[in-house]
């Protein structure tokens, strides 16, 4: 019954020992297979897998935040959609994960997660001095970001460094064009390395951070405990 239960809510091609390759995602995974193994109540599950996700999204904000900060000038690190931008179906037939153009979110600089990398020093410097004096302003042609319900997450891909003033000042908001990734939950697995058809496990790409990959599945799980009238049915 164990089995089936990993095999339903995990997907089993999500099931690796720690010691193979990838040992961050692994351990982290690991960590949820003890919490749904161990933890009777589904609300407890769920505060933990809420806990987890709460502090996994921080870590790789701040990471991404200080990246201008710790490396040379001009380094070559870049991020992009955290997510495939397409999948497949059980019947091979592809589908794109296109943002709602008539959905948007208006994402709190302050609270909510939004991964954003600045690369120029210079314009680094000036826009945190100006933002540290003033408000923050969203100007909708240059602040440009995707909003994934399902995982809560925000992509933000243009208006790079005044996000990042904003959000290290706690300054401001910005709205996002919001893409929904619920439906790629039952189509898309990921190792913490690549994502992968649940159905064939052919590649679809590499992961820019393992992080984005654990974000991911635990979302992925929590979803389904919150839908799942009764788990023990998954046996």
């Amino acid at each position: 019954m164990l089995r089936n239960f990993w095999g339903k809510i995990l997907g089993k091609e999500d099931v690796q020992k720690p010691e193979q390759s990838g040992w961050e995602f692994n351990y982290a995974m690991d960590f949820v297979r003890q919490t749904l193994q161990y933890e009777q109540s589904k609300q407890d599950q769920i505060v933990i897998l809420e806990y987890m996700l709460g502090i996994i999204k921080e870590d790789l904000k701040n990471d991404l935040l200080t990246t201008i900060l710790y490396n040379k000038e001009n380094f070559d690190k870049k991020i992009s959609h955290p997510f495939p931008i397409y999948y497949e179906d059980e019947a091979g037939n592809k589908i794109w994960a296109k943002p709602d153009e008539e959905k948007m979110k208006k994402v709190d600089l302050a609270n909510d997660c939004v991964l954003v990398l600045a690369w120029h020093r210079d314009r680094m410097r000036n826009i945190i001095k100006i933002i540290a004096k003033n408000s923050f302003e969203y100007i909708k042609g240059n602040h440009l970001a995707y909003y994934y319900t399902g995982a809560d997450l925000c992509f933000a891909y243009n208006g790079t460094h005044s996000i990042s003033a904003g959000i290290g000042h706690k300054k401001g908001f910005i709205e996002a064009k919001t893409i929904d990734i619920i439906p790629m939950f039952d189509h898309v697995y990921t190792d913490g390395d690549c994502w992968y058809n649940q159905h064939n496990g052919n590649k679809l790409r590499e992961l820019y951070d393992f992080r984005v990959g654990v974000i991911y599945e635990i979302s992925k799980i929590k979803y389904r405990l919150e839908n799942e009238e009764d788990t023990a049915e998954l046996g």
